[in-house]
């Protein structure tokens, strides 16, 4: 069997490399869900090889993945790593330390055997990823029936840390609350529009530093 190269890039949400990355704890599955190592134990001593410099290249556990982590010596900043596997479809992210966010997004790379194949991993800022969690978080908070002072105080700081404005988020539900009701004989759509009612109920009696 021809193995394939995975050419992985880390780049911030401009496009641009991260030049701060000290240690990486990279991810790459089938999307079986099957982890390359252990699909192909051998990718760690091929990558102890090729980065023979590094500090560290192993298998670790961090948040519920089996990781493949590396961290060069001395210090060194990195921002590609590349990776013989067997022929298949993998998704692929991985967690960057430097500080400030970590986790980048997911790709699907399909290799075929003998190719080369390119993947560019974006590492969201924390204020993008404090308002893609916004709503979704507040829904599951309904739908788990926490206590609505906590949910209520949840939400503000995601806010602050985001820094969307209340009115901004106001209309956002306003505009979510009138798409459900049209969607009102959809199945999957009928179960939102109470709980995001709630929702805007909460975020309207926030008090926030612009008003």
């Amino acid at each position: 069997m021809s193995y394939g190269k995975l050419n992985i890039w880390i780049r911030n949400l401009d496009c641009s490399l991260v030049k701060t990355c000290w240690m990486t704890d990279l991810v790459i599955k089938t999307c079986n869900g099957d982890y390359l190592v252990d699909m192909d134990p051998s990718v760690i001593e091929e990558l102890r090889k090729r980065y023979s410099d590094y500090d560290s290249v192993k298998v670790r556990y961090y948040k519920k993945h089996k990781r493949i982590n590396l961290r060069p010596g001395g210090g060194e900043k990195f921002n590609h790593i590349e990776v013989d596997v067997p022929p298949g479809c993998y998704v692929v992210w991985t967690r960057v330390c430097y500080g400030h966010n970590e986790e980048t997004n997911k790709v699907m790379a399909i290799v075929d055997c003998g190719e080369e194949v390119c993947v560019n991993l974006l590492l969201n800022r924390v204020e993008t990823c404090a308002n893609e969690v916004l709503y979704p978080y507040a829904l599951r908070a309904m739908d788990k029936r926490l206590p609505e002072k906590e949910v209520a105080t949840a939400i503000k700081s995601l806010m602050e840390v985001g820094e969307i404005p209340k009115d901004e988020f106001v209309r956002e539900l306003e505009e979510r609350l009138e798409e459900l009701q049209e969607a009102k004989e959809e199945r999957e759509a009928q179960r939102y529009p109470e709980p995001t009612a709630k929702i805007l109920e909460i975020v309207k009696s926030l008090r926030v530093k612009e008003e």
